[in-house]
């Protein structure tokens, strides 16, 4: 039994060494990818995003508005428009990813009270720069209000104390929880990253097992286990896991050791997350190729869930906007609870029985293929392989 066991995992390792491309996407992919990602928001939030200005007031109290927005850290006014048009065209060219408007006539009503119109535009292709631009010119925008109010109630004889009072009768303090730096690193990079790892785990899994259909070795393979499906499939993902293992944790000595990113648990929490998400990752992929044993079906269909991942489980867009159908889907991939487990136990530090639930749904992600593996057994002992 020991030499049976001993054949088969050399019969895996040596499947990965003859193919380079399993070395580029279970290591060079991932890991490069990481490092642009964390790299790429090192510093934390978008700042001093290119916009343009069009100001056709040309009066003191728009040169003012113009240098305010100049002085906010989200964007930057790289050029002035004469006419709307041209801002619009350069938008669209890519210069700029937005733009502030001041109407011809802004001065004139906002000294007569008769209440003046400011316009932005912006371009929300660009999520990220988009959010910070509108931040900034709403944050102007309320800005350049209440000054226009200051100057009304200053001609009225009130004294600045009256003032204050009267524009912000409440003043708030506001603190973040978890992300105080507002960092979208440390929320993005830390869903992105593992969700790519995810997708190429399922990949690698199918392609591997596929692989054995498409070249009819599916035989040899049963053979070399002692025609024990359980034996074939443990020895052939056991190099993979160990591979996707090393990978994921040096991943995490990125973030949580080079990059700084919150870890408010015992290291062990993540790193045993990070082992179940992989093996969670193969036990889905292998369910898959028990279900669907084709290669080109079993393949699209981890491809299609792995690429959904990053809407359905509130990656890209959150939870609470979605349809209320949509939402659930974001729970059948393994890489949903581990994300979880990242909120509760490293950004939170809650108590590790509060995220138990989420730790045992990636073990049953990984026990799910036993109850399909007698299907993927019949047809590796007779394969048809369809084109």
């Amino acid at each position: 039994m020991l030499r049976i066991i001993v054949d088969s995992i050399i019969r895996g390792w040596k499947q990965l060494a003859r193919r380079p491309i399993y070395v580029c996407m279970m290591v060079i992919v991932p890991l490069v990818s990481a490092w642009f990602f964390f790299d790429l928001m090192e510093t934390g939030v978008v700042e001093r995003t290119p916009v343009g200005m069009v100001d056709l007031d040309k009066s003191d109290l728009s040169r003012k508005l113009t240098r305010n927005l100049n002085s906010l850290q989200q964007v930057s006014i790289d050029k002035t428009y004469a006419t709307y048009n041209e801002a619009i065209d350069a938008v669209q060219r890519g210069e700029i990813y937005g733009f502030f408007f001041i109407p011809s006539d802004f001065s004139r009503k906002a000294l007569s009270n008769q209440k003046p119109t400011l316009s932005y535009y912006i371009n929300y292709a660009y999520y990220a720069p988009a959010s910070m631009q509108y931040k900034g010119f709403k944050t102007l925008t309320v800005l350049a209000n209440a000054g226009i109010v200051q100057n009304v109630l200053t001609t009225l004889g009130m004294r600045g104390e009256q003032i204050s009072a009267t524009l912000q009768p409440i003043l708030t303090h506001v603190h973040p929880l978890k992300n105080p730096w507002l960092s979208y690193n440390y929320y993005l990079s830390a869903s992105f990253v593992p969700c790519l790892l995810a997708l190429l785990v399922m990949l690698i899994t199918c392609f591997s097992i596929g692989m054995e259909w498409h070249a009819g070795t599916s035989r040899n393979w049963m053979r070399t286990a002692g025609n024990s499906i359980t034996l074939a499939t443990f020895t052939k993902l056991f190099p993979h896991t160990f591979i996707f293992l090393c990978v994921g944790l040096w991943i995490q000595y990125m973030m949580y050791v080079n990059y700084g990113f919150p870890l408010n648990c015992n290291p062990w929490h993540m790193i045993s997350a990070m082992a179940l998400l992989i093996v969670a990752c193969q036990g889905f992929a292998l369910f898959i190729c028990s279900l669907v044993p084709n290669f080109r079906y079993s393949t699209t269909i981890c491809t299609l869930l792995g690429m959904l991942s990053f809407s359905f489980c509130g990656f890209s867009l959150p939870e609470e906007a979605m349809y209320s159908w949509v939402a659930p889907i974001g729970y059948l991939m393994p890489i949903k609870y581990y994300f979880l487990i990242y909120a509760d136990q490293a950004l939170n530090g809650l108590d590790l029985y509060y995220s138990r639930y989420y730790y045992v749904a990636l073990i049953l992600y990984a026990v799910l293929p036993f109850t399909m593996l007698w299907k993927l057994k019949r047809h590796c002992i007779h394969p048809f392989y369809i084109p």
